[in-house]
């Protein structure tokens, strides 16, 4: 028997979704079967909801239609790997830690660390814009990405961008499709820059007295010659911030000094050099009911903080640097979301439900960009069979 006949698909209820489940699953195998599903999809207006390994599903409500799950995951081929040029493609079913894996065997590895499991695809990450902590020192995975080849919601297979790093004959168009939710198209195969894995790598965590201690010890962690690639500030029972630091040996070991040296108010310090094999984010989402993503000008962080009191968090995660904050809540804090919307607003911030156990108004204010964003869902997904009502462009 073949591969494909050996295979066993799973049942659909295995990719359920609030209270809808599909009626059928597909596995394709090439990036044609995808095309020419999506094509009789829009024939038949046929809604499809692709999957990686469902890690994220979470942060979109369910479908308002839902006939076919599309799962991505036996596109998991490496298609292209140049260790000398720096250079990787590979299809969107792969799991990043499989991608890793590999490249850590050349000594590279791709600087991107969102907390998910080991199962999550690069297709659903990119999809859901998944970012970590080494944002702050190595930007999010869209300055990685060199070229995407997509399939479009009526079954046009397009490529942008290209496969080496300096290329100048395509768009970046493929950039749109980065948080997009799989509303625009669906995330066939991407390539990507990479890196040398650094020489060492090293993490302090401090334990400090209050959350503006912890912002001040964060602001000192930023200034010259320190350079953190990754900056968290915890707020739960007691309040940690991390810093971790990569590079050549002798970097490390000084910044780490550093870095301790300014740590005096500290109530518990602690300091560890890491595997430079490993490439998780060094922290887990809080797991409540509700999850908030904020964002805020960096300098206004402290006072998104504050903002945050009348939704008593169980536990906050601050990103200094990325004016980005990730912070977890009983479900009855919903009922404050306006409030903190409108305090956000005035300084210039939003907040974004990624995860909540009741109906609730996941958005907040549209974008002004709302009129282009329906315009490319018209022109590529023109019967709207993408994961419908699952975007705030609907």
């Amino acid at each position: 028997m073949n591969e494909l006949s050996d295979r066993t698909i799973p049942l659909p209820a295995t990719y359920t979704l609030g209270d809808r489940q599909p009626q059928r699953v597909v596995q394709p195998t090439t990036v044609t079967e995808v095309g020419d599903l999506l094509a009789e999809a829009t024939h038949t207006h046929t809604a499809v909801v692709p999957w990686g390994a469902g890690t994220r599903q979470f942060i979109v409500d369910p479908p308002r239609r839902y006939d076919v799950a599309l799962d991505l995951r036996q596109l998991h081929r490496v298609i292209e790997y140049h260790p000398a040029d720096l250079v990787v493609m590979v299809e969107a079913g792969i799991s990043l830690e499989a991608v890793q894996t590999l490249l850590s065997e050349r000594g590279q590895w791709l600087p991107w660390d969102p907390p998910t499991p080991p199962a999550a695809t690069i297709g659903g990450l990119l999809a859901t814009a998944a970012w970590g902590p080494l944002r702050l020192g190595y930007g999010g995975p869209r300055e990685w990405i060199l070229g995407m080849q997509v399939v479009l919601g009526d079954g046009r297979i397009v490529r942008s961008g290209g496969r080496v790093v300096k290329n100048v004959a395509g768009y970046d168009s493929h950039k749109l499709h980065l948080g997009a939710c799989g509303t625009l198209g669906v995330i066939a195969s991407v390539t990507f820059k990479v890196a040398p894995l650094p020489a060492q790598m090293a993490v302090l965590h401090a334990t400090v007295p209050d959350v503006p201690s912890a912002w001040r010890l964060a602001m000192a962690m930023r200034q010259p010659p320190l350079q953190p690639v990754a900056l968290v500030i915890e707020v739960a029972d007691t309040v940690t911030l991390m810093a971790r630091f990569a590079g050549v040996e002798a970097a490390v070991e000084r910044q780490l000094a550093l870095a301790t040296a300014a740590c005096s108010d500290a109530i518990a310090l602690m300091t560890r050099y890491e595997d430079r094999t490993l490439w998780h984010s060094g922290y887990q989402m809080p797991t409540t009911d509700l999850l908030l993503r904020i964002g805020v000008p960096d300098s206004m962080l402290p006072r998104a903080i504050d903002a945050l009191t009348l939704l008593a968090p169980a536990r906050t995660l601050v990103f200094p640097g990325l004016g980005l904050i990730v912070t977890g809540c009983a479900e009855t804090a919903a009922a404050h979301l306006p409030a903190l919307r409108q305090t956000l607003g005035g300084i210039g911030g939003y907040a974004v439900v990624e995860r909540s156990s009741i109906g609730v108004d996941r958005w907040g204010i549209v974008p002004p960009t709302i009129d282009l964003m329906r315009a490319l869902r018209q022109r590529w997904d023109p019967a709207g069979i993408l994961n419908p009502g699952r975007w705030l462009i609907e």
